[in-house]
């Protein structure tokens, strides 16, 4: 019947009638049993565990797909249709029966593969691959103890590619990074940071090797080999620099201290070396120690707060189930409610109008502050500038936004000068910003006052620059009604 369907295939290709549709069409009849064999041995995997019969099998099928292109001969198309479906059935049986006895090499295959051993080990891959075709194919010929040899072959080299492969993800850019410090004599000028990195290299290979399915220390040293590697390279570089006059040991040791500084200032810290770095970092250390304390109670308090919104919002759904939706107390807190999330909303808005160098919104007990960090007048002076009005601008836009609230201007000074003079000056200077917005905005001169309080009232450190630039300023207080 099989070849009655072919034949008359056969007939209506050899026609001129729409020759190439036809074929595309009348092809997957002729071929579904080579198909149905040709999938059956792909779910075995018999690529790999029958690689002589499919094989085969897929040249047959190569040459039945050229007969059926080209027209050939009836007889020809269907003894290589015959044949891949044949050798596609034998690589199925086969890889059901080989799977067991390639189970090992196979499972170090698979782990070769997962540790990418195709691209960090191809030469060791490549031999495992070799070894494996050469044990599978014994196995289809039915020569078993000839396979063994090359079963325990293909096993080891693949748990080499897979062992070689994790070392290159793992140790690959350490090994180079050491080579580099080497090669500027890191060995001799950096000599605990170059042989800490070798060591500790050569310990994360030692690990690797005893268990290479527990990668987690290994890389955590090989991580802390890079970092002294290159730290090694760094200081053999800068033993050069010295020694060929591109720097001093003081500048040397001045790079290393403004970054302390610069961290030192972030802190609103006054630190020093006069006897080494020790002194800073406890500074430093104290200083980080409180502000994390701080921050926990912080959490701690915002905790609270959440707790006690989410009874109230527990009690207003309680009431409002009591009251049946009715009552004008429900509407009041509603409308409470409603007010308080506009004036988050508010300050939220005014937040995000100025940029971290310009101003810091700052909301207290009943007022919200507006720390004008560009506000920033010359020396004993109060005049306002061209360099203000951007500030100013926005601290205008932001003001809009809370109608009929009681301002006032705060100036303030840092501690250099006499106590007399910073008060003054600072009067004129809040002076100064509460008659532009007078004088450039709608805002009511029975809504705003100006205060001084010169040296008084600090937020930073008087006994650095930045700290002292900080204290220079102009607060913005608003009093809304909360």
């Amino acid at each position: 019947m099989k070849r009655w369907v072919l034949l008359a295939l056969f007939s209506v290709c050899a026609s001129s009638w729409a020759a190439d549709q036809v074929n595309s069409e009348l092809r997957e009849p002729a071929f579904a049993d080579a198909q149905a064999a040709l999938a059956l041995a792909n779910e075995q995997v018999a690529h790999l565990f029958a690689p002589e019969n499919y094989s085969e099998g897929a040249d047959a099928y190569r040459r039945a797909e050229d007969i059926f292109k080209d027209g050939g001969k009836l007889a020809r198309l269907q003894k290589y249709l015959d044949e891949a479906v044949s050798r596609f059935q034998a690589a199925a049986e086969f890889a059901k029966t080989n799977r067991d006895a390639l189970q090992r090499p196979h499972a170090a295959r698979d782990d070769a593969e997962n540790a990418g051993a195709q691209n960090h080990a191809p030469d060791l891959w490549r031999d495992g691959e070799v070894a494996f075709f050469e044990a599978a194919t014994r196995l289809e010929a039915g020569r078993g103890k000839a396979a063994e040899r090359y079963m325990a072959r293909a096993e080891e080299k693949f748990r080499e590619a897979e062992l070689a492969a994790i070392e290159t993800s793992l140790f690959a850019e350490v090994d180079a990074q050491i080579v580099e410090a080497r090669e500027v004599d890191a060995d001799d000028h950096a000599e605990v940071s170059y042989e800490k990195a070798v060591n500790l290299l050569a310990e994360a290979r030692a690990l690797l090797v005893q268990d290479r399915y527990d990668t987690d220390k290994p890389r955590s040293l090989a991580n802390e080999a890079l970092h002294n590697a290159r730290h090694a390279e760094y200081v053999a570089r800068l033993w050069d620099a010295i020694r060929d006059d591109d720097i001093t040991f003081e500048g040397a040791l001045g790079v290393w201290e403004r970054e302390i500084q610069n961290i030192a200032t972030l802190l609103d810290l006054p630190v020093y070396f006069d006897e080494g770095p020790v002194a800073a970092s406890d500074a430093i250390g104290d200083k980080v120690t409180a502000l994390l304390l701080r921050q926990g109670q912080l959490e701690n308090e915002l905790s609270d707060q959440e707790r006690h919104a989410s009874l109230l919002q527990e009690e207003v759904t309680r009431l409002e189930a009591e009251l049946g939706g009715q009552s004008r107390a429900r509407d009041r807190l509603q409308a409470e409610l409603a007010r308080q999330q506009r004036l988050k909303d508010r300050v939220r808005k005014v937040e995000s109008m100025f940029r971290p160098e310009e101003a810091q919104v700052v909301r207290m007990e009943d007022r919200l502050v507006l720390r004008l960090l560009a506000l920033n007048f010359r020396s004993g002076k109060a005049d306002i500038v061209a360099d203000h009005e951007t500030v100013l601008a926005k601290l205008m836009e932001a003001l809009s936004l809370f109608p009929e609230t009681p301002i006032i201007v705060e100036g303030h000074t840092d501690a250099y000068g006499q106590d007399l003079t910073n008060l003054e000056l600072s009067n004129r200077r809040a002076e100064a910003v509460m008659q532009f917005l007078l004088n450039n905005s709608p805002l009511s001169p029975a809504l705003l006052t100006s205060v001084g309080y010169g040296e008084s009232k600090p937020i930073a450190n008087n006994e650095t620059a930045e700290g002292r630039k900080k204290n220079r300023r102009i607060d913005v207080v608003l009093y809304p009604n909360w």
